[in-house]
């Protein structure tokens, strides 16, 4: 039931309608903080009649670890390879839009212009798409100044700093419960989610981690405590969402999670169910076989894996994994400095395929094939 919070406090005294001190804003891991929120936040501070801070703008994103990516491995236009941090915005990625004239801009409004705006820009394809966000806490701070400049409210340039201790709220705004937070990283296999939900129950479990890698091996290595009946050999995550080629699980480690999540956290109900929602709504649409399988899809250029519970014509509930790659052709991808249009073509063709092979066994399974 733990609720994430992020606020906006003051220092010091409003003096007519001048702050005479520090604005501060707070992060704590709500990666779903959105602009509404923001604008919230805004609204509070000119209700409370200020239009000018003296002091500083300070952002407190230090709450866990803080990274501009997943993995440096991954595409770095991918959307899906944001950056992490305590303070966040809209799963941190933006949408790249073209004026029609060769000039480019973002929504929310992005000041960074890193690599991912230039592949983007570059792109012959002149569409809306989505970019990651590298440094998100600066990111969310300067929406926050937009907004505020909107209201009339004058802001100074964000900049990291110690947090003052003694502050006056003006604002919180409080995620979901953590539970529901887990339900929308399921269905809609979200990597930004994934990433702080694991770097923060890290950091309750012992000293900050470093690197995701360490904050990874320290949520495993607890799990694995638990269930000591498992040939636990060749397990291998590096991050909190897999997104990693070196990632490494068997079917049968998948199974023990999965018996595991049933038993503990009725799991099944907090995944996509085919037929109806997220990763899997549009898969095995067919009368007698909806919402027969309840599971959690994960895929990488040229690996894909399903992994959940199947409801058979017998009855019951099955648990099952299916792992599925193409070695040889993930060594082409890797060995290429950055993919190619053809290579990315490919990999999505071998991916839809796979999917229609996961779905015919899924078919024989629910009628109790083997």
């Amino acid at each position: 039931e733990h609720h994430f919070e992020t606020s906006l406090s003051a220092t010091g005294k409003i003096n007519g309608t001048v702050l005479q001190g520090d604005l501060v804003l707070q992060g704590n891991g709500d990666v779903e903080l959105d602009l509404n929120d923001l604008m919230r936040m805004g609204l509070a501070l000119r209700q409370s009649g200020v239009r000018q801070v003296s002091g500083r703008f300070l952002i407190s994103d230090s709450a866990f670890l803080r990274v501009s990516e997943v993995n440096p491995e991954q595409p770095l236009d991918a959307p899906y390879n944001a950056g992490i941090g305590p303070l966040s915005l809209a799963f941190a990625r933006v949408t790249l839009r073209s004026h029609g004239n060769g000039s480019f801009f973002s929504n929310p409004e992005l000041t960074e212009r890193g690599p991912a705006w230039r592949i983007a820009t570059d792109a012959s394809a002149r569409r809306a798409r989505d970019i990651p966000v590298r440094d998100v806490g600066m990111h969310a701070a300067l929406s926050l100044r937009r907004i505020a400049a909107e209201l009339g409210i004058q802001l100074p340039l964000p900049e990291r700093g110690a947090l003052p201790s003694q502050r006056q709220l003006i604002a919180t705004i409080q995620s979901k419960p953590l539970v529901d937070m887990i339900e929308g990283m399921m269905v809609y296999s979200n990597n930004q989610l994934a990433e702080t939900i694991g770097l923060v129950t890290a950091h309750t479990l012992g000293p900050g981690p470093q690197s995701l890698a360490e904050s990874a091996a320290t949520v495993w290595k607890d799990l694995i405590t638990r269930l000591p009946k498992t040939d636990w050999q060749g397990f291998n995550i590096t991050n909190h969402s897999g997104l990693d080629s070196k990632a490494r699980a068997t079917p049968a480690q998948l199974a023990t999670l999965l018996e595991y999540g049933l038993s503990r956290h009725h799991l099944p109900h907090l995944l996509p169910a085919n037929a109806w929602s997220g990763s899997l709504s549009r898969r095995l649409v067919e009368q007698g076989r909806l919402q027969r399988v309840w599971a959690k899809t994960g895929s990488i250029d040229f690996a894909v894996a399903l992994a959940g519970y199947l409801l058979p014509d017998s009855g019951g509930l099955w648990l099952f994994a299916i792992i599925s790659d193409d070695p040889e052709r993930r060594a082409v991808y890797d060995a290429m400095p950055e993919p190619d249009t053809q290579i990315r073509k490919e990999t999505r063709q071998w991916e839809r395929n796979i999917k229609a092979q996961h779905d015919a066994v899924l078919r024989r399974w629910i009628g109790g094939k083997f």
